[in-house]
């Protein structure tokens, strides 16, 4: 399984990518700091899981789905954002995702995260 995290904060970059080995230890992962980055990993990694953060610098995490959803429907996609705006959220889930979480990421939300990955990952 091949998870992508676009992620600007290298910390939380860190605890996704430790909570995600930690839990399903076969992931191949990469990590991006930006949109632009991580549509250009999306292209060559070609990820089961997209992990992404919508407020960052450059192209953002909606203009990144938004360009992925161009060319691929089927890719997972989990959106972890402290962007809490109804219209926001409403905007991406017409785009096609998995789930969305608000940040900040808790136990909790970091429990359900990795369910959701499981989830969709062992649903196909």
């Amino acid at each position: 399984m091949k998870v992508l995290i676009v992620e600007d904060s290298i910390f939380v970059q860190k605890l996704l990518r430790k909570l995600i080995v930690d839990h399903i230890p076969e992931c191949e992962i990469q990590i991006a700091s930006n949109g632009e980055q991580g549509y250009n990993l999306f292209q060559e990694f070609r990820p089961d899981f997209i992990t992404t953060d919508l407020l960052m610098p450059g192209l953002n995490g909606q203009e990144m789905l938004r360009m992925i959803r161009e060319t691929d429907n089927k890719v997972k996609i989990i959106i972890l954002s402290a962007d809490i705006q109804k219209t926001t959220r409403d905007e991406v889930e017409n785009l096609g995702i998995s789930g969305f979480l608000n940040k900040p990421l808790t136990a909790e939300k970091a429990t359900t995260l990795i369910q959701m990955i499981r989830t969709a990952y062992y649903a196909e």
